[in-house]
């Protein structure tokens, strides 16, 4: 599994991350990196110069279905915009939180089919985000949309251990895990803390390693935020531990 780290919109950040990550992941569009600030080739070149790849974090704030056609089809053509410049700054996964409003299963599951087909469109494969506990769909309506649309989806595993625990997500794999291509891995804890650095929460990673291992995402971005690269470095480890612990080849580490 590669490992990765979130710089959230600030692209000069990219310099400044350890060259042990694969690769950044940034976020892009409205209310992040507005897409006219955004030269992708100069980004590109960034990435490229500290050998890192790419994931995009699309906007987070629209819903991708409402019950209004025309601003389904206007949200939907912007996000396409995003999924180019994604493309065009050397991205192969984009992040998506399949937000909804006022929309039943069948339209939502029309709607990321669609974001499903435009990234596919750019060779970019669209992760449908697990943040229930931040307002957003459940665990498990996630992963029947996802797999009625035949899309991917990414574990934010901080946010689903504080919507349903160590059994529920180990329940979300037993069912969905050959959908997940991509992790958010961060702290949190039952207080409201969230994207702290891991080994500073509730988050039981030493209980979540074995399936994490097992479900076998192809990248994870260590999804804490801080410009301290001690505590970047240091949650990539520990996470890294967790899962090669199933292995027999590393160290467990437990948060406190």
């Amino acid at each position: 599994m590669d490992i990765g780290a979130s710089i959230g919109p600030y692209v000069d950040r990219i310099g400044g991350i350890p060259e042990s990550f694969s690769f950044v992941e940034l976020a892009l569009g409205e209310g992040e990196r507005p897409l006219g600030a955004v030269d992708p080739g100069r980004i590109a070149d960034r990435l490229a110069a500290g050998g890192f790849g790419a994931v995009v974090h699309l906007p987070y704030r629209q819903p991708i279905a409402t019950p209004v056609e025309q601003i389904d089809a206007a949200t939907h053509g912007y996000l396409d915009s995003v999924l180019e410049t994604a493309a065009a700054l050397g991205a192969e996964t984009a992040v998506a939180h399949p937000r909804t409003r006022g929309s039943g299963h069948d339209h939502l599951v029309d709607r990321v089919a669609q974001l499903h087909d435009h990234g596919a469109d750019h060779d970019v494969t669209v992760c449908f985000e697990t943040v229930g506990h931040a307002g957003g769909l459940s665990l498990e309506r996630v992963g029947e949309a996802a797999a009625s649309a035949d899309a991917a989806v990414c574990l934010d595993v901080g946010y689903a251990y504080l919507e349903a625990g160590v059994g529920g997500i180990e329940s979300f794999l037993g069912s969905y895990a050959d959908l997940v291509e991509h992790l958010h891995v961060h702290g949190a804890r039952h207080r409201g803390d969230t994207h702290i650095p891991i080994g500073s929460g509730d988050v039981e990673y030493d209980s979540l390693g074995p399936v994490l291992h097992d479900a076998s995402p192809a990248t994870a971005t260590v999804e804490v935020f801080t410009d301290d690269t001690d505590h970047l470095v240091d949650s990539a480890e520990r996470f890294d531990a967790v899962c090669a612990a199933e292995t027999g080849d590393g160290p467990t580490v437990s948060e406190t």
